[in-house]
C-alpha cells in the first residue's frame, strides 16, 4: 500500500520525472489516434466510385459527366483518325468501370481536328528502303516512289508531294499528306556491248538481239531494291 501511495504521489507531482514520462505516452497515443482518423478522412478510406466510359464523348459532355461523380480529367494525348468525331474521347485512364477515389483526375486522349505535322529527315542519298521505313515510322500514311536517272540505283534524290512540289528536309508537313520518293534506277551496262555482239554471232541479227538486248537492260531495273 505504501509503495502505490508513493507512486501515485509521484505522478501526480508534476515536477516528477514519471510525470513528465507519463504526459508524454498520453499525448503520443492522442497524436497516434488522431493522425489516424484524419487520414481516414483525407483519403476518404472506403469511399470510391466508378469511372464512368466517356469515349466518343465530347470535351464539354465529358466535364458534366465528372462534374455529378466529383472527378476530373487531363488532357494527355491527342491523335487523329479519319473514323472518329473530330475533338471527341478516345482512350481515358483509369479504364471506364475502375473504382477510384472522389476527386481523382483522369488522363484522357482525344481525337484532334487534324492530322499531326511531323518533320521531313534527311534523305538525300540514302537508301530508299530505308527512308520508306523513317517516313512510315513518323506517321505518313501514303509514300510512293518514281525512278528517275542519277546517283547511285536505289537512293533517294528527292522527295516531292503529289501535285509535283519539291519537299525541302527540315519542312514540317502534315502525316496524311501524299510524298513521292524520286528514287535513282539508272544501271550503267558495261557488258552490253559484249551480250550484244555474242547474241549476234549466235543469231545473225542485229536488230532482233539488239531489242532482246534493250529489254534485258529495262527488266534489269525493277523494285527488287525496294
Amino acid at each position: 500500500m505504501t509503495y502505490l501511495k508513493n507512486l501515485k504521489k509521484k505522478l501526480l507531482d508534476r515536477d516528477s520525472w514519471l510525470f513528465h514520462v507519463m504526459l508524454m505516452i498520453i499525448i503520443s497515443v492522442v497524436f497516434i489516434i488522431l493522425l489516424i482518423f484524419g487520414l481516414d478522412l483525407y483519403t476518404q478510406h472506403g469511399e470510391s466510385v466508378v469511372v464512368p466510359d466517356l469515349r466518343g464523348k465530347t470535351l464539354d459532355e465529358a466535364r458534366a459527366i465528372l462534374k455529378k461523380v466529383d472527378l476530373d480529367y487531363e488532357i494527355n494525348d491527342s491523335t487523329y483518325s479519319k473514323t472518329a468525331v473530330p475533338g471527341t474521347i478516345r482512350d481515358i485512364v483509369p479504364a471506364p468501370g475502375s473504382h477510384v477515389k472522389a476527386g481523382r483526375i483522369l488522363f484522357v486522349s482525344i481525337n484532334g481536328f487534324s492530322p499531326r505535322k511531323q518533320t521531313i529527315p534527311n534523305y538525300k542519298d540514302q537508301s530508299a528502303r530505308q527512308i520508306l521505313a523513317l517516313l512510315r515510322g513518323l506517321g505518313f500514311e501514303s509514300v510512293d516512289q518514281r525512278v528517275v536517272p542519277g546517283g547511285y540505283v536505289g537512293s533517294v534524290v528527292g522527295l516531292q508531294t503529289a501535285d509535283g512540289r519539291s519537299v525541302e528536309v527540315g519542312s514540317q508537313l502534315r502525316i496524311d499528306t501524299k510524298l513521292i520518293l524520286l528514287v535513282s534506277g539508272q544501271i550503267i551496262d558495261t557488258l552490253g556491248i559484249g551480250r550484244l555482239i555474242e547474241s549476234y554471232d549466235r543469231e545473225g541479227s542485229m536488230d532482233s538481239t539488239f531489242t532482246r538486248t534493250e529489254q534485258k537492260r529495262d527488266s534489269s531495273v525493277s523494285n527488287d531494291w525496294w
